[in-house]
């Protein structure tokens, strides 16, 4: 990431973390809204991995997702970054800004950052990162979630896999409709 990174202004200590990347044939803007509107239910992969976890299947877009399990928008710099994230300390805790995010290490036992960084190579040709950080903010819940993190990582990395397929897929796939 580069120094700029939003999510090294949000979250630049962190204890775990999580990355992958994918390169798309499709212009870094059009790359970018279809990431921030990602529509995982397009996996079933996916969808039967969050219903094993027990998270919502309703709605799985990125909206979806920041607004049923309580994600928040933390920033934006269009069509580079988007960043969104949480506060936990038994369940996620409802932030209502930015500034509450950056501040707050009281309430909270574990922060979690989630970006989507996009780098155009060259005119048509993007490389999209995202990447996942978690600060557990004591001793007690730095072993607890490295227990958590052992199991579940592996099932985190194939749904961020899948994730930007399904994005390299949609844009690529507007990418060439243009030349029909």
């Amino acid at each position: 990431m580069s120094e700029s990174a939003l999510i090294d202004k949000f979250l630049p200590e962190y204890t775990f973390t999580e990355c992958h990347e994918i390169i798309v044939h499709s212009p870094i803007e059009e790359v970018y809204e279809i990431a921030k509107n990602v529509d995982l239910s397009k996996s079933t992969l996916i969808v039967t991995l969050f219903k094993l976890r027990g998270l919502p299947t309703r709605r799985m877009t990125l909206q979806g997702l920041v607004e049923d399990i309580g994600f928040s928008r933390l920033a934006e710099n269009y069509p580079v970054e988007h960043l969104i994230g949480f506060l936990a300390n038994k369940r996620v805790v409802p932030i209502s800004s930015a500034k509450e995010f950056l501040t707050d290490s009281l309430s909270a036992k574990i922060k979690v950052a989630w970006n989507f960084s996009l780098f155009e190579i060259s005119p048509g040709l993007t490389r999209i990162t995202t990447e996942t950080r978690v600060l557990c903010l004591s001793n007690f819940t730095r072993r607890i979630f490295r227990a958590y993190w052992m199991f579940f990582k592996p099932f985190s990395s194939v749904i961020r896999k899948r994730m930007l397929k399904i994005i390299k897929r949609q844009a690529e796939l507007i990418g060439w409709n243009c030349y029909l």
